[in-house]
């Protein structure tokens, strides 16, 4: 018999005994809110309010607030006998359970939208829950299962593989999470850190889903309509597991630019060849198959101790820190082997760069006092003044770095093999000590990458060190962290991006597996997610630049150099490949206001209302576009938000000696009323259909816009710090460009702003596009908001891609007509400054492939060579305060 009564002192709670033979469960219904119910069997009664961590010292939580918190509706529950059922609800939500048993049956308004076949089963061990499934029910979570977007039929492992042995390839776990939602309406986390294993009715009709955990603690997660649309029921389900276990991190806007990581304080170089020494070529802009500049790298080894007189590696080069206990380094710093040296590369190469992490191996400090010094530490664990005054140098070491690297427009990150705060390690050498908190405060580091040396354990061991990191850096500067890690679980997105692990990027299944890994772990609720480009280890030129394409348009890029067979550097290569590279990390500088916008609605921003996709990833499956998506469509592609289409190469078909090659297998979601265009041709194709035999040629990423799109966009730019003297490649926020690909009827886009950096406010700038027969609007309305720092008078450019010239046009700023002036080329438009009351503007019949790179890059222009966009028409707009007075072009005769 089951006996349940509502708890006087909650009345959102529940009461409940469960009859096990001859034993009594006793368990807990706590409705949380009308999609939130947590359901508890202990046997022991204790109902702990926190899964148990591994170590007591661990202080994270799976959830982001107590369910006594009022984040939380509380809804009154009631207690009802329903013939063979105990019938347990909150508003729209009921729970049956069976007399017999206790197995479960969910319900909202009265539709079944999850249901036990058996009750959950218990033992010393394990508590295991299996439910029924139905025919084409999909499934989704699990966090970063590597190769695996969606699991019906399959088993999904949650657990992280032990320390130093984790497996990175096809099928390995990165990052599990006890988590998981069906389209049938339904999610379940699971409030465990014990491993597990989900089958998703692999062998049989049903779903099973295990942990190591002798108590069955779960969230029950319930879409407000479970019949909707699988967007809707994703956009549900996905909020609410936000509300248990926290939002994701919103990061820096650095973060969404590429960081480049490597050990620049440990090992030793040469100019010419030595004895077991890896050669590292870069050609830059000459070709290809130029000789290059080669350099030699000795010592990639942990330990390493540079050898006395030879050149080595250093942060600042000639101006290294060397102030403490550093009599013996011996080693000599010379700028070319620095990396204050290669952030200059960079620049030189106008290669975008947002952040550097300097210290990315092992046995890499970020300086050389106390240098293979040890000791130092008394019998109660405390430090010696020369031991402290050695990390003290180091880190104004760092410091010194990190201000060369702010001036060029770089923020400064740090990788953690260990534990972040000092060590009393008497064994450990002085030189590779660390404080985070000085780090931080004194030293400007604003990122933290994590090792699986540290957070290999997983579970809570590895969401207490991201909170760790993420804490100290809110707690010292007032800004949004980057924390990047790996082995985390639920509630790891509160505070950081997920990479996948360390991979070979020698050929093609370094992509292929990645695609539907980036798209699954979108889907397990966290939208930041990256890999290494051209993995860590091996490499290839021509996958390395397919590489570079595709991740321009994802969340979180990163290099990892001096680890492969060949530099993973952007400009490495040579010509076409520098080129390339350049071009898509250019083109993500441009789609910075667009990728920000989607990343803002990802992280659930609050006060920010989105566009109609809140709690959606940036990376997004195909199936939240079109449920009828092809299988290979849902893996080997993705939308960045609702308006692109990405169809990454990643296998070769037909390729040439140059790599030019075509895709197979790109579906168009939709209908064939629905229009997606080729975005560097305009080329438009139904939706609705798979094209086959995609030309791709080497400079070409297959990218499809949505007709009725609108897409916000900056000027080219290297960094989102502001222009400087040291920083001309930096951002003018006061530039903005807008992209209107009309289609008939309205669209609309709000696009989002925020400086960058802080926890403060953002500015919600709404514009619309309107055909109607031969006349075309575009509009953008007055901004609204406004933070710290915000400038509101800007320069506009508006610009839509057409069909032919214009017959007329007219352009407003509020209720002004302003007069026209004709541009006679893109040079002459892109020098205007119009003057008040005056607009330029430009038609193109063929606008050139923006390619942004310098005329010596030869083997590029000629890929490029015939191939141009749809015809357009470009507006610039006087500069007026945005905050107030819309902005107008109107197209006559242009579609």
């Amino acid at each position: 018999m089951i006996e349940a009564r509502v708890n006087p002192e909650r009345p959102y709670q529940v009461l409940v005994t469960l009859c096990a033979g001859e034993k009594n469960l006793p368990a807990r219904i706590a409705f949380l809110d009308e999609g939130v119910i947590r359901v508890t069997v202990d046997p022991t009664g204790a109902f702990a309010p926190y899964a148990r961590p591994v170590s007591p010292d661990h202080v994270a939580r799976i959830q982001a607030q107590p369910d006594e918190s009022n984040v939380y509706e509380h809804p009154a529950a009631g207690v009802r006998d329903a013939g063979d059922a105990l019938s347990i609800s909150a508003g729209e939500i009921e729970l049956l359970l069976a007399k017999a048993d206790g197995h479960m049956e969910l319900r909202r308004r009265g539709r079944a939208v999850m249901r036990e076949v058996a009750p959950v089963a218990l033992d010393e061990r394990a508590s295991t829950q299996t439910l029924a499934t139905s025919a084409g029910e999909r499934f989704f979570g699990g966090g970063t299962q590597n190769g695996r977007a969606e699991h019906a039929g399959s088993v999904v492992r949650i657990v992280t593989t032990p320390m130093n042995s984790n497996q990175w390839g096809d099928g390995g776990v990165a990052s599990p999470s006890p988590f998981f939602w069906s389209s049938a309406g339904y999610g379940v986390l699971r409030d465990t850190f014990a491993p597990g294993s989900y089958d998703f009715a692999s062998s049989g009709p049903n779903l099973v889903a295990a942990h190591e955990d002798p108590v069955f603690d779960a969230y029950l997660l319930v879409a407000d309509d479970p019949a909707a649309s699988l967007r809707r029921v994703a956009q549900d389900i996905l909020r609410a597991y936000f509300k248990v276990t926290g939002a994701p991190a919103h990061f820096p806007d650095f973060a969404l630019y590429l960081g480049h990581l490597n050990a620049y304080n440990r090992d030793a170089w040469s100019f010419g060849y030595e004895e077991g020494a890896q050669a590292w070529t870069v050609r830059g802009s000459a070709p290809a198959d130029a000789p290059g500049e080669t350099r030699y790298e000795l010592g990639r080894r942990r330990g390493y101790v540079v050898p006395e007189g030879h050149l080595a590696e250093s942060l600042n080069g000639p101006d290294e820190v060397l102030a403490s206990s550093a009599e013996k380094y011996r080693g000599q710093t010379p700028y070319e082997f620095s990396a204050r040296a290669v952030i200059d590369e960079h620049a030189r190469h106008d290669m975008p760069l947002g952040w550097i992490l300097p210290n990315d191996g092992y046995g890499a400090g970020y300086g050389h006092n106390g240098y293979e010094r040890t000791g130092g530490v008394d019998a109660d664990g405390a430090s010696s003044p020369e031991r402290l005054a050695a990390i003290s140098a180091n880190v104004d070491n760092l410091a010194s770095f990190s201000a060369y690297a702010n001036e060029r427009g770089v923020e400064v990150g740090l990788w953690a093999q260990s534990q972040i705060t000092p060590s009393a390690d008497p064994d450990a050498t002085w030189q590779n000590l660390r404080d985070f908190r000085a780090e931080v405060a004194r030293a400007g580091v604003r990122a933290l990458k994590t090792d699986e040396e540290w957070v290999g354990d997983g579970y809570s061991f590895g969401l207490n060190a991201t909170r760790q990191g993420y804490q100290i850096m809110e707690e010292e500067t007032g800004r949004r962290p980057l924390v990047l890690t790996l082995d985390g679980w639920a509630g790891t997105q509160r505070y950081a991006a997920v990479w996948s692990g360390d991979q070979d990027g020698t050929d093609w299944e370094y992509i292929r597996m990645h695609v539907p890994t980036y798209v699954g772990q979108g889907l397990s609720g966290n939208p930041n997610v990256g890999s290494d480009l051209d993995g860590i280890f091996g490499g290839n030129a021509l996958v390395a630049t397919r590489d570079f394409q595709w991740k321009a348009l994802t969340p979180i890029m990163l290099d990892m150099d001096g680890w492969g067979s060949l530099p993973k550097l952007p400009y490495a290569a040579g010509d076409p490949h520098t080129g390339i590279c350049r071009m898509y990390l250019k083109l993500k500088s441009c789609l910075m206001p667009y990728i920000s916008t989607c990343a803002a609605s990802a992280s659930c921003v609050p006060g920010w209302e989105g566009n109609d996709d809140l709690a959606l990833p940036m990376v997004r499956s195909a199936l939240l576009a079109d449920e009828g998506a092809p299988r290979e469509a849902t893996r080997y592609e993705f939308l960045l938000g609702d308006s692109l289409l990405v169809a990454p190469i990643y296998q070769e078909v037909r390729p040439d000696a140059a790599g030019n090659d075509v895709r197979n297998g790109i579906y168009l979601p939709g209908s064939p009323n629905d229009v997606w265009i080729d975005f560097f041709t305009g080329e438009r194709f139904a939706g609705g259909q798979v094209l086959d035999g995609f030309d791709a040629p080497l400079w070409k990423l297959p990218l499809f816009v949505r007709a009725g799109a609108i897409l916000p966009r900056f000027a080219p730019h290297n960094n989102p710090r502001p222009v400087g003297v040291r920083n001309p490649g930096g951002l003018d926020r006061t530039r903005r460009v807008v992209d209107f690909w009309p289609a008939p009827g309205e669209s609309r886009f709000v696009a989002y702003e925020d400086d960058g950096v802080s926890f403060g406010g953002h500015v919600a700038t709404t514009y619309t596009c309107s055909t109607d027969g031969e006349k075309t609007t575009l509009l953008a309305e007055p901004s609204r908001g406004g933070y710290d720092g915000y400038e509101a008078l800007r320069s506009t450019t508006l610009r839509a891609t057409v069909s032919r010239r214009p017959l007329g046009l007219r352009v407003q700023c509020g209720e002004k007509d302003l007069q026209l002036v004709e541009a006679s080329d893109r040079a002459t438009f892109e020098a205007a400054d119009p003057e008040p009351g005056t607009a330029t503007w430009l038609f193109e019949e063929a606008p050139a492939i923006e390619t942004f790179a310098p005329p010596v890059e030869r083997v590029l222009a000629e890929m490029v060579t015939g191939a141009h966009g749809a015809p357009r028409v470009s507006v610039r707009l006087p500069r007026a305060n945005v905050s107030e007075a819309s902005q107008r072009v109107v197209l006559l005769g242009a579609q």
